[in-house]
């Protein structure tokens, strides 16, 4: 049996684990464990840290016995590395002596900043903010989450007196329980999501540490994508010794495992929410757009690749809704009959911003939008409106980025749950007007990790590209595509207006 290297992606709605073969990258087992979604007051989501570290060891374990099944000689020795990816700006705060959490994680999902995001804006810190993070000031990012347990967790003030506090993302938060409670570490991608990490020096900046009076010793310390970063001790899933190697934030992730290593590549990922990510190179490009500002990849020998990214809070989790408030499919899959049962009426839109809008708008306080209804609407008209907003946010945000970047995107890669559905994303290909490819390995995110953790390795290693299932072709004229993206972006700007007022 050759060498193997684990992959585990720690998601919003729950933890993976897949193992693939170090040599070739080919995925050998994948298994995912949920976990609960806790809502303690509208707007607010977090999650049970001991949950998601539970999930972890049992999707690990599952992954495990799925190997088995199909390579009964295998052993947990032959695990030569394990890579990380994680969901971003999610964060908590923890005792570095003794392990224990100061409450539950925040999610990045969570808005319960908005007040003081607001704020900032308003006495204009957030153009400082961008300047050196790349980043809006939104409740989104983790620097004013961490402010706020530090403001208003006894546990965490009591910590970061006595200098025992950690503040750290999800990454670093697995990494010190993977290393036996040794190493508190993170890497350039997940730092870039902080609100605290300055993209012109690689490292945190001590004028926004400042600014969120968050102390620099309770944050990681930084190192490369792909580097040594710890090693497994004291696991009841996995034995001692295996060295942590590779470490991205989900999306970043997802650009690596798609083969998107090259300035003006591209990809999408469809998971609760929709993300957009180009790889610009050595290039910091600051938007003016609305877009983001990040990190792709901190390489072995130091140097950062950069990154635009547009991210829409809400996509898979749309039809989630419509399952579980309305009742209407029984399982999400079921959404792409239902959308085409009836005729597609063009005056039906619908904005998911059921968690704020995000880019190019950032408006924590927006709301979901049914718009264009007659008495003759159906569900399944409606369906089709909650399908198609999803790739219709996602032209909006690839239209900013080639007009910020001055680069024609001719090709993006796209993985997640809603990739696999053929009419989604051959609509999407038309409201784009670009190829998109599908790859055979959807698992895009783990393969990514897998990737850093090799890399971490052996720098000099040639990753694999990963070979594609589908190549998706627009259907539609420029025009036809152009009055679909319009009548989207002038709903989605009306909503905008709508919850601005006060």
């Amino acid at each position: 049996m050759t060498k193997l290297i684990l992959a585990i992606d720690q998601g919003t709605t729950g933890s993976s684990a897949a193992f693939y073969e170090a040599d070739t990258l080919r995925l050998l087992s994948h298994q995912k464990v949920e976990f609960p979604q806790i809502f303690p007051t509208p707007g607010w989501v977090e999650h049970n840290p001991e949950d998601i570290w539970k999930s972890i060891a049992a999707a690990v374990e599952s992954s495990w016995r799925t190997l088995g099944q199909t390579y009964p000689t295998v052993s947990k020795k032959d695990i030569l590395c394990i890579g990380i990816t994680n969901q971003r700006e999610t964060c908590l705060a923890w005792n570095r002596r003794t392990g224990e959490t100061a409450g539950n994680a925040i999610v990045w999902q969570d808005r319960r900043t908005a007040e003081r995001c607001a704020e900032l804006r308003a006495n204009r810190t957030d153009v400082s903010i961008q300047k050196q993070t790349g980043l809006v000031c939104d409740p989104y990012f983790s620097a004013t989450k961490m402010e706020w347990i530090l403001k208003n967790n006894p546990s965490a003030k009591k910590w970061s007196a006595g200098g025992e506090l950690c503040l750290g993302t999800i990454d670093s938060y697995l990494v010190y329980r993977m290393s036996g409670r040794k190493d508190f570490v993170t890497e350039h991608t997940n730092a870039s999501r902080t609100m605290l990490y300055d993209l012109n020096i690689g490292s945190w900046s001590s004028q926004l540490t400042d600014i969120f009076e968050i102390p620099v010793q309770a944050l990681a310390q930084i190192k490369p994508s792909s580097t040594h970063f710890s090693q497994t001790q004291g696991l009841e899933f996995l034995p001692d010794g295996i060295p942590i190697t590779g470490i991205l934030g989900d999306q970043q992730s997802a650009l690596f495992g798609q083969g998107c290593t090259q300035m003006g590549e591209a990809k999408i990922t469809y998971g609760t929410g929709a993300f957009l990510v180009m790889n610009t190179g050595d290039k910091i490009i600051p938007s003016k757009s609305g877009l983001l500002t990040t990190v792709a990849f901190g390489h072995p020998d130091g140097k950062v690749s950069f990154a635009l990214e547009g991210a829409a809070f809400i996509a898979g989790a749309a039809v989630q809704y419509l399952r579980d408030q309305f009742g209407w499919v029984s399982n999400a899959s079921d959404i792409e009959s239902l959308a085409h049962k009836d005729v597609r009426d063009p005056n039906v839109l619908f904005v998911p911003a059921l968690a704020g809008l995000g880019a190019p708008y950032w408006n924590p306080h927006a709301r979901g939008a049914l718009l264009g209804l007659s008495r003759g609407t159906s569900k399944s008209q409606v369906a089709r409106a909650v399908l198609e907003s999803i790739a219709l946010q996602n032209a909006q945000l690839l239209s900013l980025m080639q007009t910020d970047s001055s680069t024609r995107i001719t090709k993006v890669g796209v993985d997640g749950g809603a990739s696999q559905n053929d009419s989604l994303m051959q609509f999407q290909a038309n409201s784009l007007q670009t190829e998109l490819m599908r790859p055979k390995n959807p698992e895009t995110t783990s393969r990514g990790a897998a990737a850093a953790a090799l890399m971490g390795l052996d720098p000099s290693v040639n990753v694999p590209r990963p070979a594609e299932e589908r190549t998706f072709h627009p259907e539609l004229s420029q025009e036809e595509a152009n009055l679909l993206n319009q009548r989207w972006q002038a709903a989605a700007s009306l909503i905008d207006r709508f919850h601005s007022m006060g």
